[in-house]
């Protein structure tokens, strides 16, 4: 009876133990949760960018639903705007009348002069790393539990000036900076004024 009664203590002690635990308020790990979620947003801003010989910046418009996109470019690309839809493998780019279809990082940097990584960008913009790239780094945390910088696929990333928005806090300015293996610099920063979600249904 007193080991029935001892195995049964046991038993109940570990299934307490397997029960999932929340999620403390105001933890990175509950930041990372939420927005990770967020799906189906579209974000409006300015994105400048810097390669070793050329820079600029456009006015960006960005639909993200699910795993595809569309990116409106304006602004200094001479011709006026460039159009980028697609997905993580495959994009298709209209820019001065013509129409290019890559690799997203391919027509970002025949765009840009600069390797962004367009699939992790959907993420950074969020303020948290790429499940898709390796591993994050050098992950530092506000008191909030906002990431305020971490490093992801040979970037250098910094979050601040986070907002108040529809699905919580984001972060409403992005910069990353990276050397190429050739030991050329590229730099970026991302500067969100608006966030909008679509309604669940």
């Amino acid at each position: 009876m007193i080991r029935a009664s001892l195995l049964l203590a046991i038993i109940t002690l570990g299934a307490c133990t397997l029960q999932p635990q929340p999620l403390p308020s105001g933890s990175w790990q509950a930041y990372q949760s939420r927005v990770s979620q967020l799906n189906d947003w579209t974000l409006a801003g300015k994105l400048g960018f810097r390669a070793p010989d050329s820079g600029g910046s456009a006015t960006l418009n960005w639909m993200q639903r699910q795993n595809n996109y569309r990116l409106r470019l304006s602004g200094p690309f001479g011709a006026g705007s460039a159009q980028i839809d697609g997905n993580s493998q495959l994009a298709e780019m209209r820019y001065d009348d013509k129409i290019y279809r890559q690799t997203p990082e391919q027509l970002a940097e025949q765009l840009t002069g600069v390797p962004l990584p367009v699939s992790a960008l959907s993420w950074w913009a969020r303020g948290v790393p790429s499940p898709s790239q390796p591993l994050a780094t050098a992950l530092a945390t506000s008191p909030d539990g906002y990431a305020s910088g971490f490093d992801q696929a040979g970037w250098q990333l910094s979050f601040s000036h986070f907002k108040q928005t529809d699905a919580g806090h984001l972060p409403g300015k992005i910069t990353g900076t990276h050397t190429s293996s050739e030991g050329r610099s590229y730099s970026f920063k991302l500067l969100i004024s608006s966030w909008s979600f679509l309604e669940e249904e």
